[in-house]
């Protein structure tokens, strides 16, 4: 059939052929795996994404790497170049560790929850009262009573005190992040 591949031919493309499905199997398993994890730990969803993505792919780069060593490329190279660039996204870390700050203060705050969508938030030693009105992966925006916003950065609700007033109609922050709201009527009623 394949009379143009000799038998080490033959092996390497079996090879390929199983590395390739077992990564593509784990590369979608992995997902659900996540979100049952999420589930049984009461963990939201958002928390894992960052950890998931990372484990997704790096089975892909993985694989990848296997391939291709198995067919005779020299990785090593390869490798000195990935981690050459590693190192230079690890220092771009460090030098945007306000923004990372702020993207992992944003993921402790939709695990601990001190305030959703709707409440009433000052923060005394800054001068600020308004309503969350908004929450993203830096910001949360307030809504001051002379109907201006005020952008808070996240890291700053873990650097000061601040004051919570329950709303009357409030979104958690998973769902409001998620971009799905709830419907109108199914938003949760304040607590007291």
């Amino acid at each position: 059939m394949l009379d143009f591949l000799d038998h080490e031919d033959m092996s390497r493309l079996v090879q390929t052929a199983l590395v390739a499905a077992v990564a593509i199997i784990l590369f979608f398993g992995l997902k659900s795996r996540f979100l049952h994890f999420a589930k049984w730990a009461r963990l939201p969803r958002l928390a894992l994404t960052p950890v998931r993505l990372i484990f997704r792919y790096a089975i892909l780069a993985g694989a990848a790497l296997l391939i291709l060593s198995r067919w005779g490329f020299q990785i090593n190279g390869l490798l000195a170049v990935l981690g050459t660039i590693g190192g230079l996204v690890a220092i771009g870390f460090v030098a945007m560790w306000s923004v990372l700050s702020n993207f992992l203060c944003t993921i402790v705050l939709v695990i601990s929850k001190p305030f959703s969508v709707g409440d009433e938030i000052e923060l005394p030693t800054m001068n600020v009262r308004g309503t969350v009105t908004d929450m993203t992966m830096i910001f949360t925006t307030l809504e001051t009573a002379s109907d201006e916003f005020v952008m808070v950065p996240n890291n700053t609700f873990f650097q000061c005190v601040f004051k919570r007033r329950r709303g009357h109609t409030v979104t958690d922050l998973e769902s409001h992040l998620d971009g799905s709201p709830a419907p109108l009527g199914r938003s949760q009623p304040a607590r007291h």
